[in-house]
């Protein structure tokens, strides 16, 4: 039967322990070999780093006070050299909270306080095990994405480059037929679709963490108009003034772009951008396009997972992270509106 990652590591790890007393180490030997596995043993960093250089072990636990180099000074040069898995350090006299703090920036994943006990001891090394297994697992799904990435941009993206390219070939020798100027058509919007695909893609998979902060609602708003400067003229941007959010910057100024972009592409008249003050704790930010005229049903179905495009999906994604969503419904002039909220 198959094992995830995280099993296997926890089930059947293969460790080192180092310790210099006989006796304390038989006794983490003895609860420590209760599992599959192997478990290697040192009494010293340098009879460790022996073992190190001809086996492969999943983590390390070691004790502080060691003959020769400490066990703090292993956990340092096994950091330094890339060591990625959980290093567990024990001691019974380096207890004060400075000792700790030296321990953590060393690079230690654990502390154990001796006296050692069997299950403190194991549950510490299986939590550890367990963080190190989701960090292996993240690292996998981070590669395999970014590979797939490069596999579609080299493959389908040259594609589509080599196709654009015949058309235009094909336009500048001859009358292109209808039929041509449609194959033409799909495959430019195809190219620009695949293209904000794939830049979406890359900017979602390097998201590691969300950076929240307070800043001035108004430094955004001109980088909205910057970002369209051809198209300036039809955008008019109200409200917005002396007002504060505590957010991600980057992520909401990808939705508005995303949104602003969507409504300048897809409509010829004006488009709006307006904010208001909901209360004293809510901000709406909508966007409003007096273009191609949707009934009630239409515009309720923008936003459906079967019929909105990749530019709303990516809007949706990020409206998540910040704790929102998008909402579209019809205008009393026959606009099309689109906004979503948030706290300030």
């Amino acid at each position: 039967m198959k094992q995830t990652i995280e099993n296997s590591l926890i089930k059947a790890p293969r460790l080192l322990i180092v310790e210099d007393d006989r006796q304390q180490l038989a006794q983490m030997v003895d609860w420590l070999s209760q599992r599959e596995g192997s478990v290697y043993q040192a009494r010293s960093s340098e009879q460790a780093q022996d073992i190190l250089n001809q086996e492969w072990v999943d983590a390390v636990i070691t004790d502080w006070q060691l003959p020769g180099r400490s066990g703090l000074d292993l956990i340092r040069d096994l950091r330094q050299a890339g060591f990625a898995g959980p290093l567990l350090i024990c001691t019974g006299l380096m207890l004060s909270p400075a000792d700790l703090r030296a321990a953590f920036d060393a690079g230690v994943d654990d502390y154990l306080r001796k006296p050692l006990n069997d299950v403190e001891l194991n549950t510490r090394l299986n939590n550890s095990l367990q963080l190190y297994a989701h960090r292996r697992v993240l690292d996998l799904y981070a590669t395999s994405q970014t590979e797939f990435i490069q596999f579609m941009s080299r493959k389908m993206g040259a594609g589509l480059d080599h196709m654009g390219q015949l058309h235009r070939l094909i336009a500048a020798h001859a009358e292109p037929s209808p039929e041509q100027c449609e194959a033409s058509r799909v495959n430019e919007d195809l190219s620009r679709q695949f293209y904000q695909c794939m830049e979406w893609a890359r900017f979602r998979f390097a998201l590691h963490h969300i950076q929240f902060q307070r800043f001035e609602l108004k430094q955004l708003l001109k980088s909205m108009e910057a970002r369209f400067p051809d198209r300036a003229g039809r955008l008019l941007i109200r409200g917005g003034k002396d007002l504060f959010l505590h957010s991600d910057p980057d992520l909401l100024q990808r939705v508005l772009w995303q949104l602003i972009d969507n409504a300048l592409r897809y409509s010829a008249g004006q488009v709006k951008l307006e904010i208001s003050l909901l209360d004293d704790q809510r901000l709406r930010l909508m966007i409003k396009d007096s273009g191609e005229q949707l009934n009630e049903g239409q515009v309720e179905e923008l936003l459906s997972p079967r019929q909105r495009g990749l530019g709303l999906h990516i809007c949706q994604d990020l409206l998540r992270i910040l704790g929102s969503t998008l909402v579209a419904q019809k205008g009393r002039k026959g606009d099309t509106q689109i906004y979503f909220e948030l706290k300030l």
